[in-house]
């Protein structure tokens, strides 16, 4: 019943002068339909005059056209809609509006995931999707990019995007502007990401050294996505590989030195940092041994002896790369140089403003975070001795700070409480600090929502410890199980007896 009902009023599409009314019981009709029994009758029923009903210039009846198509192609497997629609799906990608255009991106965004050897085979269907790359509105250029990176899974799909009359799109999209040249840019740089086959076909096309060659233009702001782009590509092992046999990242380090001297170099003095920072968040053993120039900057503006617009920058980098252990192995064979920023940044908390206070805070938060499975000997004593490294009680600092009435200070503090209560070492500071008990079971100190539920993960962290019913025993283990059961914002109730007076 429901098939031919369906069928029935798609087909009086074409005939109506009422269209934008069929379509509105079309769109009824269709939420009725279980998506499982839509499967069943989609595939045996033409769906083209409901694209007709897209050549109109009434914006209203284009909304719920698409609506409409939304529903019925879900329903498409994804052969069909390449069988049966390619040609429409062109048509409405070169001429579309904007929403019509989404919706096939969207569309074959799914064929590219479900069946990407067929879209390979329509040419002139990626081509009208690479042109999209160009398109006034970012989040369908978006799409048109993971549309290819999909593709680019398999050796054929690389191919194709850097072969014919695909690549030559690429090519002639590129010179629009230069926010189309690094869409361009970014997909070569996602599939290069993808495999070492991948990164080779993208070199061979040209396109990769083309991106490279922008780090040489005077242009900050191309230099500054360039950078972005690079440090992309050297999150992988052959990307780094790549950047580094091409004389890039020694070459960077170079830019990073005079950098420091140069009143132009200072806008790219951040970029640089945060290329360096990702690369070492990857690689912290092999950038913090090689590149001394980055190491430096970043511990000297950490200390507050280079540039004041990077300090805060420099302090969230070295919590980038301190997140891992791998991370803390290398930051730890800095020596006195990261004890001495690790001291800078206890002088930071004590004595700087709250913004640039609550990022070395968040800093020290991320050095300490170890979880259980990573807890050897030696990482635990490196994490102990960059705490004890920060101030005199430095403890006793952070729980203060916890205990203030401003909330982004707070809640930062509360994240440092959270990362001591994975080691047993903080536990113990925890368990023989006055009055810290008590405080974690007290719910009516916090007012706020987020602080509600900061002091609760610390609660949480604890009960899932293996090392905590040894350090605080058993009868406070017991209270801060039920703690943890009864949840963040549990509030006990209190009887309340009415006396009347005679």
């Amino acid at each position: 019943m429901a098939a031919s009902t369906v069928a029935t009023v798609i087909n009086a599409l074409a005939s109506s002068n009422e269209k934008l009314d069929r379509l509105e019981e079309l769109k009824v009709l269709l939420s009725a339909v279980p998506p499982q029994e839509l499967r069943t009758i989609v595939p045996n029923v033409s769906i083209l005059p409901v694209f007709e009903c897209l050549n109109t210039n009434d914006k209203d009846q284009q909304e719920i056209c698409c609506s409409v198509l939304e529903r019925l192609l879900s329903a498409l497997s994804s052969s069909l809609i390449l069988e049966n629609l390619h040609q429409e799906f062109v048509n409405r990608l070169q001429d579309g509006t904007d929403p019509v255009q989404t919706l096939c991106m969207s569309q074959l965004l799914r064929v590219s995931e479900e069946s990407p050897e067929l879209l390979i085979q329509c040419g002139d269907l990626l081509v009208a999707v690479a042109a999209q790359l160009a398109h006034h509105t970012q989040a369908i250029a978006q799409l048109a990019t993971s549309i290819f990176v999909r593709l680019g899974s398999t050796e054929r799909g690389v191919q194709t995007v850097y072969s014919g009359d695909v690549f030559d799109t690429l090519q002639a999209v590129m010179a629009k502007d230069d926010t189309v040249r690094y869409r361009v840019y970014q997909l070569v740089v996602e599939l290069s990401t993808i495999s070492p086959e991948a990164l080779e076909m993208s070199q061979r096309s040209g396109l990769l050294q083309k991106l490279v060659n922008e780090m040489h233009k005077d242009d900050i702001l191309l230099q500054l996505n360039c950078l972005e782009l690079l440090s992309d590509l050297a999150r992988s092992n052959h990307g780094l590989t790549f950047l580094d046999t091409q004389g890039v990242v020694k070459k960077l380090e170079e830019m990073m030195s005079t950098a420091q001297s140069s009143s132009v170099g200072a806008f790219l003095l951040p970029g640089l940092m945060k290329f360096f920072g990702g690369l070492a968040r990857f690689h912290p053993k092999e950038v913090l041994g090689h590149f001394q120039t980055f190491v430096g900057l970043v511990f000297a503006s950490v200390c507050g002896h280079g540039e004041p617009s990077v300090r805060g920058l420099a302090m969230e980098t070295v919590g980038f790369i301190g997140s891992t252990p791998e991370g803390k192995r290398a930051l730890d064979k800095q020596g006195t140089a990261m004890t001495e920023c690790v001291s800078g940044l206890g002088s930071v908390i004590r004595n700087a403003p709250s913004d640039i206070r609550i990022k070395a805070i968040e800093t020290v938060a991320s050095l300490l975070r170890l979880q259980v499975s990573d807890q050897t000997q030696e990482l635990l004593q490196i994490t102990e001795g960059w705490f004890n490294s920060l101030c005199p009680n430095p403890f006793d600092m952070m729980w203060s700070i916890a205990k203030q009435p401003f909330a982004d200070l707070r809640l930062s503090a509360l994240k440092v409480l959270e990362s001591l209560a994975f080691l047993p070492w903080g536990q113990h500071l925890m368990n023989s600090t006055a009055g810290f008990k008590e405080y974690l079971l007290d719910r009516a100190i916090e007012t706020t929502k987020e602080s509600k539920e900061a002091k609760f993960q610390v609660v949480h962290v604890l009960t899932e410890s293996p090392t905590m019913r040894d350090i605080f025993g058993e009868p406070y283990y017991v209270q801060l199980m039920e703690f943890f059961c009864q949840g963040p914002f549990f509030v006990r109730a209190q009887a309340e007896v009415a006396m009347e007076e005679a």
